[in-house]
């Protein structure tokens, strides 16, 4: 099915032409009328009534495309959001991007074009899921987007991110630093671009301390509790005598922990564990969990604020430097020590 963003593409213009020549209003040369009517023939499309109507007003509504966004993490970055937006009296609209339908390639430029149908003036872009060939490919016809924890090079000034390679490195170097040679790790989506950058952080830290981790000491995750709680699991029948694992999330070493200790292996005497992204919870686990807290809600803060300047002609301060921090609990012990004061003779 032909959309909005498909026919201004065929037709070498902005989605507002198109609207344009759609709605019958506003200024467009016969020439590019005549370009999008053939577009528009030759690709069969249907406007709906939204459509119609994009560029005849603002409607004050701010679109997020992205997946897994239920998740109490995720929850909290929304409310961000949300919250910011209401403040000026905008509102937002919230479209699950599953783009996984193998029946259906073009499912994330369709889900796009149903937001901007549906009157979005601008669209926040959550994750990597979408690929940087389509997010390039709306950008030039819808160009009032921003990406959130993504970074596109021709779109930088767009892009609200952080390292997420630095934040693996700094989980890997503190398991490190407290004395821990025999490490494995549950990693995150190793499909998706932050799941792979902070993946090699963590193996790069390793190596530049001479520490080796061969294979079978890495499972490869996926962010939920189930596959958590299996790869642990996992990691304890090989049977090979690591003391910390580092975990690709915080819902993933949560369940590393619980299902430890349900083992009856203690955290962190047997085995420590440090974790990723610093969830609410992470502070009330028994024992508590050592992280890395990475700044979601200030980079949602500046991505809207980003569009509502754009949009709608505000001077909202924005924030472009995001740094993680490591969040020391009681999740890692530290093996340097020894268990016993220095004997004096």
């Amino acid at each position: 099915m032909a959309t909005i963003i498909d026919v201004a593409k065929l037709a070498g213009v902005g989605i507002g032409s198109v609207s344009r020549v759609i709605n019958g209003k506003g200024s467009v040369s016969e020439k590019t009328k005549q370009k999008i009517n053939n577009a528009i023939e030759a690709l069969n499309y249907k406007p709906n009534n939204s459509a119609r109507s994009l560029v005849s007003k603002k409607f004050n509504t701010i679109g997020i495309w992205g997946t897994e966004l239920a998740g109490t993490f995720n929850s909290q970055t929304l409310r961000v959001i949300d919250h910011e937006l209401i403040n000026h009296g905008k509102h937002c609209l919230v479209t699950n991007g599953d783009i996984s339908s193998k029946d259906n390639p073009n499912a994330a430029i369709q889900s796009v074009d149903d937001l901007i149908s549906k009157g979005c003036d601008g669209i926040i872009f959550w994750g990597t899921d979408i690929s940087n060939y389509d997010i390039t490919y709306i950008e030039k016809y819808f160009p009032n987007i921003v990406l959130l924890n993504n970074n596109i090079q021709q779109i930088d000034e767009k892009c609200f991110y952080f390292d997420h390679y630095r934040a693996g490195y700094m989980a890997g170097q503190h398991l490190v630093d407290n004395g821990h040679k025999s490490i494995a790790c549950i990693t995150g989506d190793l499909k998706t671009e932050d799941g792979r950058q902070r993946h090699q952080g963590f193996l790069d830290s390793l190596n530049d301390n001479a520490v080796a981790i061969s294979p079978e000491y890495i499972v490869e995750g996926d962010y939920s509790f189930l596959k958590g709680r299996q790869s642990i699991l996992d990691l304890l029948k090989r049977d090979l005598g690591f003391s910390a694992v580092f975990c690709g999330n915080d819902k993933t070493a949560m369940a590393a922990i619980s299902t430890l200790v349900i083992n009856q292996i203690r955290v962190p005497e047997d085995i420590s564990i440090v974790g990723y992204d610093d969830y609410d919870m992470a502070a009330f686990t028994s024992p508590s969990l050592t992280t890395i807290r990475v700044p979601f809600d200030d980079m949602a803060l500046a991505a809207v604020r980003y569009l509502l300047n754009n949009l709608y002609d505000l001077n909202l301060t924005i924030k472009h430097n995001f740094q993680v921090e490591l969040i020391q609990r009681n999740s890692v012990k530290n093996i340097n020590r020894s268990p016993f004061p220095p004997y004096i003779v």
